[in-house]
């Protein structure tokens, strides 16, 4: 029978575990948790789901990051109903994570677009906003940023269509499946001017 790790029975230690994988995720590519899932809802009321990539994660104020462009629907959804959630999926460790909060759309953003590179940068120039309907199969890029990054100067043009989405957790749902028992908890984030208490509880799996 597999060893159980050291957080099983422990509310401490998963909760270190949790700051632990976030971490890596924002800097390590293989990591399962450098991708996630953005869960909003669109002005119909429907649920809307989409991967993205974790781009920041502060460990001491627990909020996450992302990017977007300010053009796509998840945008619009957001300034409607700021309430959205994250999920995360390590098939390795059998750890999932749920992470319920409110999102804010970043005004500063020049320092997160500086960190990318100009092939990065590239996928801010399409001609058209995300989501248009179009006659053929399209990158939305034009032919010249087909196959070739743009230079930096050229890149620039992209900014004005870049923002960074920011998540504050309120709430972080972990579970773990072993075949021993599995183990579910939900961490409770409250904040004030200065400081966050995180509080963590048993539930059933």
């Amino acid at each position: 029978m597999k060893e159980l790790p050291e957080f099983y029975n422990d509310i401490d230690k998963t909760l270190l575990e949790i700051k632990s994988m976030l971490s890596r995720g924002v800097k390590d590519r293989k990591s399962n948790f450098h991708y996630t899932t953005l869960c909003t809802v669109d002005k119909d009321s429907r649920p809307q789901a989409r991967t993205v990539i974790l781009r920041r994660f502060d460990i001491e104020k627990f909020h996450l990051s992302i990017h977007s462009d300010l053009r796509s629907n998840k945008i619009n959804e957001i300034k409607k109903n700021k309430k959205v959630s994250l999920v995360f999926y390590d098939d390795r460790k059998k750890i999932q994570l749920r992470i319920r909060g409110s999102a804010k759309i970043e005004v500063s953003k020049k320092d997160s677009w500086d960190k990318l590179s100009n092939w990065s940068r590239r996928c801010y120039l399409s001609d058209e906003n995300p989501g248009t309907n179009m006659q053929k199969p399209t990158s939305g890029f034009s032919e010249k940023y087909q196959f070739n990054a743009p230079s930096t100067e050229e890149s620039e043009k992209g900014l004005q269509n870049f923002t960074v989405i920011d998540v504050i957790a309120e709430e972080v749902e972990w579970l773990f499946l072993a075949s021993q028992g599995h183990r579910r908890m939900l961490f409770d984030i409250k904040r004030d001017l200065e400081n966050i208490k995180i509080a963590g509880k048993w539930l059933v799996p």
